[in-house]
């Protein structure tokens, strides 16, 4: 009798690297391997810890090193294919351009590549990198043909040249963002603040699939009295998963993905916190939890079928 053998699937994940916590290649690594990729890792950066401790140190790789090791190593020599590329934080304008350059040579030459690209700016009103990087991820979303894009509100406005906060401004924002870069399939802004949902403790995450609907679709998320670092890069990941592992006999959505998507990270956050505030007294204000309990959650990223946070609300273009 014959058996299928399932295909393993295969990703390039360029970000940067901490040696303790969980961002960057460090939140989306460990996930995607439970959920079953052959994960290769270029680390753009190697710190000690992130920037949102106190004190950090380490270094950032050049751009002729990591184009090497693409373009001369894995590409070339190797001659690896790859189902997917995540591209997230780079550490100057000239390496963000090189690497998206071999990232839209490598969708060219192959079409079952697909490049999930976070446009890693900044957070909270701030740049994480050179302003010259703005028009940089502008131009590479203008002539690249990208399959998922994941901004956070503040990375969105960016892009887009408008602030965005209410639904109102939400539904502009991703009017504009597909005239000016109509070559993405799919935008998921992984966090947004509105002025509508602030005395219900809400936010939202919103998206838009160019190919199946003229809908933007969002979801009301609970606020956890904490912040954060390394939500958004495990939201990217996860949703690369979901769309493209075929978990599934085919497909899913785009709403559907992203409402399972936001199950796991949500159930993944609250064990978190709550791994944080054991044997201490409730909180009253908002802790800052620096990293995500990702091995003390694998039992939650095995979960299969996954559950959806609810349905999607919608908003018409």
């Amino acid at each position: 009798m014959n058996s299928t053998i399932p295909t393993t699937r295969k990703v390039l994940s360029i970000q940067s690297h901490v040696i303790h916590g969980y961002v960057g290649n460090k939140a989306a690594t460990f996930p995607l391997q439970y959920r079953g990729w052959d994960v290769d890792v270029l680390n753009t950066v190697q710190f000690s810890n992130h920037p949102g401790y106190p004190h950090f140190t380490g270094f950032k790789c050049s751009t002729e090193e990591l184009v090497e090791i693409v373009e001369k190593g894995l590409v070339g020599a190797l001659g690896i294919k790859y189902d997917a590329v995540l591209s997230g934080y780079l550490p100057n304008v000239q390496a963000l351009q090189k690497m998206a350059e071999i990232v839209r040579q490598m969708c060219e030459k192959d079409n079952n590549v697909q490049w999930v690209l976070d446009p890693v700016l900044g957070d909270n009103g701030k740049l994480y990198v050179d302003a010259k990087c703005v028009t940089a991820y502008q131009d590479i979303l203008q002539n690249s043909k990208i399959f998922l894009v994941t901004p956070n509100q503040f990375e969105m406005e960016l892009l887009v040249g408008m602030p965005i906060r209410s639904l109102h401004d939400v539904k502009r924002g991703f009017e504009l963002f597909h005239e000016k870069y109509p070559r993405v399939t799919r935008v998921v802004v992984t966090s947004l603040e509105l002025s509508e949902f602030s005395e219900g403790n809400m936010y939202v995450v919103a998206g838009f699939d160019s190919s199946l609907s003229d809908e933007i679709f969002f979801y009301r998320i609970p606020k956890i009295n904490a912040t954060f670092s390394g939500s958004g890069d495990l939201i990217c990941a996860l949703l690369t998963d979901s769309l493209l592992n075929g978990h599934g006999c085919t497909q899913q959505s785009l709403s559907q993905s992203l409402g399972q998507v936001l199950w796991l990270v949500t159930s993944i956050l609250q064990k978190t916190y709550d791994l944080n505030v054991a044997d201490q007294h409730p909180q009253d204000s908002s802790m800052n939890i620096k990293d995500l309990k990702l091995i003390q959650c694998r039992d939650i990223l095995k979960r299969d079928p996954l559950p959806s946070i609810g349905k999607p609300e919608t908003i018409k273009i």
